[in-house]
């Protein structure tokens, strides 16, 4: 299908993953921030003291006031306790992570008794145990070298660039020995990410690697161009993407006795407050500002210090110009700006670049169901990150001694307008307010439910690409929703109801949930409803009703699609935007429900993560 091709996927985390999925994170120093190892070319004094960046595995919390350590192979620098994340399966802003292709569900197999993941890790962690089946030393593979180890009793294969003898871990892969065979001998990078984004391969089958794969590239043929066949199964990944274009972007700066302002000048298609992010600890200043589909980065260690309190504001134009106003702690005059540090004036890629991660800190807990909670996180002093409509940040932990990390969509401490406090001094940018439903077995929900007020967690940079743009042309907003996949449609909301009140936008979500005690926020969406009767509806569908429930029964089909939105031609001279978040089951179903109902794709948008 030709409208296909426009169809828009929000890049939640790894590829494309669930929301009711289990997250996690990684508890880190309080106050640190974790810096990535990819491009970073940063040096790091060897004198502190504190985290060790161990080989494999996750970060350790020092004691309080200490700093860090990083190996001499590492790079980095000290900037604010900056932590350096290690390898994640597939790495957050990977091009594995950027597909959007709906994800297959799982299937599990029975596992012998002693094949547990607690015993692969035990065995991994056994003294001297060797698994790469070459007696522990490593070496370069070849494509032809690895494609002769496709046997059951002798299975290689490459993940992310990196080749594994997977043959020890065939009786322990919950998937049974029949799915990881589809991926011996070649590259199975695309396999591992359809289901298993979570899982940090690295660390899991660290005793299990070879080497690197060796790739040659033939360019004798010229390029090929793919050929789609006509009928198949629903594919929703998105368009191959255009040759992307360069923004440019270059900084200059003036001062006054007690400020200094920072001027970005980019040429770029549009640039907002909220894609600007700071992070300062003594003189040491970074800004992060993502311009299109790239990042700009200024890396500065300032002449002198400056408060933890900044400005930002945004001009837009021909040449848009972010303005970036510091407080200095003593009224003088600067000689310079100060000293360019690595990474400095340097422009590359989104999803090339390792995320930084934060300590931020827990400051509220609050219970929205019997199984939901609102956490209230607080990023470490001298960060400001506000985060875009519809994005999502990854919370990271070790779990079972696996590196292990979740997207959560930031929300809104509230729907209702009276109760969202305007930031006090110093603390916009500061709050990150993430819903998170606790399952009875997840690797990571369960630690999240001990957390209290006062611990630390490792949070990432944000992600996605949804346009709020999108929001200013939209006369009639439809939002399906499964779950916890609400929680990017509590911005939308927020967007439209009370941060805009200039919007006209009709607004209308089929909130699909079990149970009536599923559902999230029941209450705060009802008064929102009744508040705003003329422009807002929400119509609650439960799968597992009591027979107490009058309303609308049933998963997302047809008949509900036909009864609650309208068609396409009825809109005819609107501007229709489809909004839909939930499992993936749901997610496909009902992409497929509105594409059936008449809507194209091009006005679609799938939050997937």
């Amino acid at each position: 299908m030709e409208d296909k091709q426009n169809l828009q996927v929000s890049q939640r985390g790894s590829g494309v993953q669930v929301p009711q999925t289990n997250s996690g994170l990684q508890v880190a120093a309080m106050g640190g921030l974790q810096v990535p190892q990819r491009g970073a070319g940063v040096q790091v004094p060897q004198t502190n003291t504190g985290i060790q960046v161990p080989t494999m595995g996750g970060l350790q919390v020092p004691a309080a006031g200490s700093g860090f350590k990083v190996p001499s192979s590492g790079r980095g620098k000290n900037a604010g306790g900056l932590q350096i994340p290690q390898a994640q399966f597939p790495a957050v802003n990977s091009p594995q992570r950027a597909s959007s292709q709906l994800l297959k569900p799982r299937q599990k197999v029975a596992l012998k008794p002693g094949r547990s993941l607690m015993d692969w890790v035990r065995l991994g962690n056994a003294k001297g145990k060797v698994l790469n089946g070459i007696g522990g030393r490593s070496c370069e593979v070849s494509v032809e070298e690895l494609a002769k180890h496709n046997k059951l009793d002798d299975a290689w294969m490459s993940i992310r660039g990196k080749v594994y003898n997977i043959t020890p871990y065939m009786e322990y892969h919950p998937g049974g020995e029949e799915e990881l065979m589809k991926g011996v001998g070649i590259d199975g990078t695309q396999l591992f990410n359809e289901v298993h984004q979570w899982v940090n391969v690295e660390g899991m089958l660290e005793k299990c690697y070879i080497g690197r794969l060796k790739k040659t590239i033939d360019l004798s043929g010229g390029m090929k161009k793919l050929s789609v066949p006509a009928t198949g199964p629903l594919n929703l990944a998105p368009p191959e993407p255009k040759a992307v274009v360069k923004p440019k972007a270059r900084y200059d700066w003036y001062q006054t006795e007690t400020e200094v302002t920072i001027t970005i000048y980019a040429k770029c298609n549009t640039i907002t407050k909220d894609r600007v992010v700071l992070d300062k600890h003594e003189k040491d200043l970074r800004a992060t500002i993502y311009i299109d589909e790239y990042v700009y980065t200024i890396h500065l260690d300032l002449c002198e210090d400056i408060s933890d309190n900044y400005q930002v504001r945004v001009r837009q134009g021909p040449i848009n110009r972010i303005m970036i106003i510091l407080q200095k702690t003593e009224p003088k005059k600067w000689p310079s700006l100060g000293q360019p540090a690595d990474g400095n004036n340097s422009t590359v890629l989104t999803k090339e670049r390792e995320p930084i991660f934060r300590s931020c800190q827990l400051i509220c807990c609050s219970p929205v169901s019997h199984d939901t909670n609102l956490y209230t996180f607080q990023q470490p002093n001298g960060t400001c990150m506000n985060i875009p409509i519809g994005y999502h940040v990854n919370l990271m932990m070790k779990c079972n001694g696996v590196d292990t990390n979740r997207p959560y969509t930031a929300v809104v401490p509230s729907l209702q307008h009276a109760d969202v406090p305007n930031p006090a001094a110093g603390m916009e940018g500061r709050l990150l307010h993430l819903m998170v439903k606790l399952y009875p077995d997840g690797l990571l929900t369960q630690q999240m439910a001990t957390l209290k007020q006062g611990d630390s967690v490792a949070i990432s940079d944000f992600e996605g690409n949804f346009d709020e743009s999108r929001l200013t042309k939209c006369s009639h907003l439809i939002m399906l929703a499964a779950g916890t996949g609400v929680t990017p449609m509590i911005r939308l909301l927020q967007w439209c109801l009370h941060e805009h009140k200039e919007s006209t936008c009709k607004l209308k979500l089929l909130f699909f949930n079990k149970t009536e005690k599923d559902i999230l926020w029941h209450d705060q969406l009802q008064t929102l409803s009744t508040e705003n009767s003329e422009r807002f509806e929400v119509v609650h569908i439960l799968s597992a009703a009591d027979t107490s429930w009058h309303g609308a029964t049933g998963r997302v089909r047809s008949e509900l699609v036909e009864k609650y939105i309208p068609a396409p031609k009825d809109l005819a001279d609107k501007s229709p935007l489809v909004c839909i978040c939930g499992s993936t089951p749901f997610t496909n179903e009902a992409y497929r429900l509105i594409q059936a109902h008449g809507f194209t794709s091009s006005v679609i948008h799938l939050f997937t993560a």
